[in-house]
């Protein structure tokens, strides 16, 4: 019996403090100023008011945030395709005196009374073909004429093998076609003829 006694007052002991740890919890709850703030109901729907006028604020501001970056993907949309459009322009302007000399060519032989030999026409085809070539190597154009080389699968396209005891094989004996590089990057292979 005293045993039994004995957990009874230590059960009541136990709960004695558990009930006197929760009444300190709700002093400290009553004390602190969130619940002074909510106990007053003015307090309350000011907060409510202050909350929806924050609310709506960042609303309107991510409303404008999606237009911006909208403007900004249209804008960078139309950069884009004008870069397209004209990303040869530079090209384009360099191959224009080109295109004047081969009509100046042209003209000469067109109009009567000019002596046009073929040795005039040859020497006016070779310095047309000069300044193109500036124009194309300026550009970042390279010209591939690998005759002589050792034959390279990746620059050269063979049309033909032929045999030649004088060369190695795989030599390239003939271009028939050059080849074009821009800025280290094949655009078209050079056609060739290979020893065997």
């Amino acid at each position: 019996m005293k045993e039994e006694t004995l957990k009874k007052d230590i059960e009541n002991e136990e709960l004695d403090q558990v009930v006197e740890e929760v009444l300190e919890e709700t002093d400290a709850i009553d004390e602190s100023p969130e619940l002074a703030e909510v106990e007053s109901l003015d307090n309350y729907s000011e907060k409510l008011e202050t909350l929806a006028h924050e609310v709506s604020r960042l609303k309107d501001e991510i409303i404008r945030l999606h237009a911006e970056a909208d403007n900004v993907k249209k804008r960078n949309a139309r950069d884009f395709d004008n870069l397209r459009k004209f990303a040869i322009d530079k090209f384009a302007k360099s191959l224009i005196p080109v295109a004047d000399s081969m009509d100046k060519e042209l003209e000469a032989v067109a109009k009567d009374g000019i002596d046009m030999t073929v040795e005039k026409m040859v020497e006016g085809t070779i310095l047309t073909q000069n300044v193109l070539l500036k124009v194309l190597t300026d550009n970042g154009i390279e010209v591939l004429n690998p005759e002589g080389e050792k034959f390279n699968p990746e620059f050269h396209e063979a049309m033909t093998q032929v045999p030649n005891p004088q060369l190695e094989p795989n030599t390239i004996v003939d271009v028939f076609q050059k080849g074009y590089l821009l800025n280290g990057r094949l655009i078209r292979p050079a056609m060739v003829v290979v020893s065997k």
